[in-house]
């Protein structure tokens, strides 16, 4: 592909299971740090960009030549999506731009006195509490606490104790996506897992996912 090429800076590696390094991506004068993580676990070849525009490759111990290969066959779609993830701005960044902030999807303008954390997680709390109530009867599973926290990666977590635990942030969201996040930390609880039986399980309960999926790459879970 013009303009694209991949090259290998110094490797650092762990144990013999786990291997890490680090490739660069390149493509129109633009470069991407890729971290490849290789493991004996492994089953499949992933490229995940976070929340934050890292780009992480999970890799069952196919041999460099072939990681770079695919590196560069998808270099044009990493540095694109890897721009697009770090240009969307956050909360706090719209707030002091725009003197607005996101809810249900929405920017408004924030007429309150209690500060953004205060004021994202009163009324996450206040959305998530109704539909976990819902949900949890309708889906027959019933988390042991729920918890609020600050996060800058993820929407929302289930412990191996049944533990709900929702980034404050939630509510910013459209509220079909708060709804699936919701179902989908639920479905934890009965599967511990990412495998067909816990998303037929998501899928029984939530058919449209997916598109909730792809509208969550249009937001950032940090309110920083």
């Amino acid at each position: 592909m013009k303009n694209t090429k991949v090259f290998l800076t110094k490797s650092k590696i762990g144990s013999i299971k786990i291997k890490e390094l680090t490739l660069h991506v390149a493509f129109d004068e633009k470069i991407v740090t890729c971290r490849v993580v290789t493991k004996t676990n492994i089953k499949n070849f992933t490229i995940r960009i976070n929340s934050l525009g890292e780009v992480i490759v999970n890799n069952p111990y196919y041999p460099i030549s072939k990681v770079e290969a695919i590196l560069n066959e998808k270099a044009r779609w990493i540095v694109e999506k890897t721009a697009f993830v770090k240009q969307r701005k956050s909360i706090q960044t719209l707030l002091c731009e725009e003197g607005k902030i996101l809810y249900l999807g929405e920017k408004i303008s924030l007429h309150v006195k209690s500060d953004l954390d205060t004021f994202y997680k009163e009324h996450t709390k206040s959305l998530v509490e109704k539909i976990v109530e819902e949900q949890s009867f309708i889906m027959g599973v019933k988390p042991t606490a729920i918890r609020y926290r600050k996060a800058k990666k993820r929407w929302g977590s289930c412990s191996g104790k049944n533990e709900l635990s929702f980034n404050i942030s939630l509510c910013q969201l459209p509220l079909n996506c708060i709804t699936y996040i919701v179902i989908h930390e639920l479905a934890h609880i009965k599967h511990k897992h990412h495998k067909k039986t816990f998303w037929q399980f998501v899928l029984e309960h939530m058919p449209e996912y997916k598109m909730c999926e792809k509208t969550l790459k249009q937001f950032t879970p940090t309110l920083s």
